[in-house]
């Protein structure tokens, strides 16, 4: 079928006089040359499928006019390019209830479509014909370089297959002539984009595993040049043997007082507490010394007691580098097996052994601060109770009322 009515033809040369005159220099794919291709498409289709040759002008019409919206907008261009036709048709006196079913086939060209009649299904599948036809590639190369042009942004070349995949995917003809002109070249050409995207992201992983193994390499070479290797071991030697020292030098001095102060018990229970009834003046000083001597003891003991964990550990903790083989408190439960395999792990990550070293060295440097913070505490109330104690010791001496 082929119209060549007055109305088309001052439909086509309305459309060509704007895109050659106004069209936007980012338009590298929307413009005049795929206006005519859609046009040329939507001829077949309409004819293929026996539009009449009413239908067949509808169709055209919004054909032609389709995209002239992009001429002033990008976004939401479908209602421009449909105000341009109504303009344009009203003024050529077309009859409204066929401008109205133009205007329908324009708006169902938006994306995703919903054709609403045969008419609307030809215009859709003529304007989406290029994903199932020869030369695709080159179409979607234009349309990259119109939208990185017209956004500002560039596109990697998986962000833009995704793009395409997801399109060619999404979308179906309505048509049966489409569907058997360009149903299997579409399928052809989304079977090539996840070909071309699974090789671009083995390229992009084969890379940035190159790139990161090299980063690794300077990394590891920079660290090793910075890091004084004996120093560390001197340093990892030396710094545990100090903190064991002032753990055992606490625990002597803890021990000391702890001794002592059961001596002290010892003495007022044999010898005062018996005999207050003789001498009620003492009983508040008895009492001070007793409950000075308890609280020494309580925190004496604070200092020497033992914390131990539960001493076992999972595989997945040394995979997830959580457990430190280093200190007994976490593997004292665990089979041999298992801790020799923890161990060689440990020792086959570098990063890992230095790191359990230092979080020992944390957590040494910890147990040190409150066993001196619980012995700072143990020797001030011994020292002050007891200096607090004698002196009410004194008083009660100095105030016993005199002999009957």
């Amino acid at each position: 079928m082929t119209l060549n009515n007055s109305i088309i033809s001052k439909a086509s040369s309305f459309v060509s006089d704007m895109f050659n005159t106004r069209a936007p220099s980012w338009a590298l794919y929307h413009n005049f040359a795929h206006t005519e291709e859609v046009v040329r498409v939507c001829e077949q289709i309409a004819d293929a499928e026996e539009l009449n040759k009413t239908e067949a002008e509808i169709a055209l019409l919004a054909a032609w006019f389709h995209d002239v919206g992009y001429i002033e907008t990008a976004e939401g261009h479908e209602e421009r390019s449909v105000e341009v036709a109504r303009e344009f048709l009203h003024k050529e006196e077309y009859p409204e209830e066929r401008i109205e079913k133009v205007l329908g086939s324009i708006r169902a060209t938006k994306i995703p479509q919903q054709p609403r009649n045969h008419i609307e299904e030809v215009v859709c599948d003529a304007d989406i014909a290029h994903i199932g036809r020869k030369g695709f590639f080159l179409k979607s190369d234009l349309m990259r370089l119109e939208f990185e042009k017209r956004m500002n942004k560039s596109f990697t070349n998986a962000e833009w297959l995704n793009i395409n995949i997801e399109f060619l995917a999404k979308h179906q003809f309505h048509t049966e002539y489409a569907k058997d002109r360009f149903q299997k070249r579409r399928v052809k050409h989304l079977a090539a984009l996840h070909d071309q995207l699974r090789e671009e992201l083995d390229d992009r992983i084969e890379l940035s595993e190159k790139k990161q193994n090299q980063q690794k390499k300077e990394e590891k070479k920079r660290q090793k040049e910075l890091r004084p290797e004996r120093g560390i071991e001197t340093m990892f030697r030396t710094v545990p043997k100090n903190h064991l020292e002032l753990s055992a030098m606490a625990d002597h001095k803890a021990n000391l007082l702890l001794s002592t102060s059961s001596i002290i018990i010892s003495l007022v229970v044999s010898l005062l507490v018996r005999r207050l009834g003789e001498f009620p003046m003492f009983m508040i000083p008895t009492v001070m010394l007793l409950g000075v001597c308890v609280v020494t003891i309580i925190y004496a003991i604070l200092v020497t007691r033992p914390k131990v964990n539960t001493g076992t550990f999972t595989r997945e903790d040394i995979q997830a580098k959580k457990v430190n083989l280093l200190f007994f408190g976490n593997f004292h439960k665990a089979t041999l097996e298992e801790f020799q395999w923890g161990m060689n792990e440990m020792m086959r990550d570098k990063d890992y052994l230095y790191g359990a070293m230092i979080k020992d060295l944390y957590f040494l440097g910890k147990v040190l601060g409150t066993k001196y913070k619980y012995l700072r505490i143990c020797y001030n109330v011994f020292l002050y109770g007891i200096l607090i104690s004698v002196l009410a010791f004194v008083v009660a001496i100095m105030f016993e009322p005199p002999a009957g």
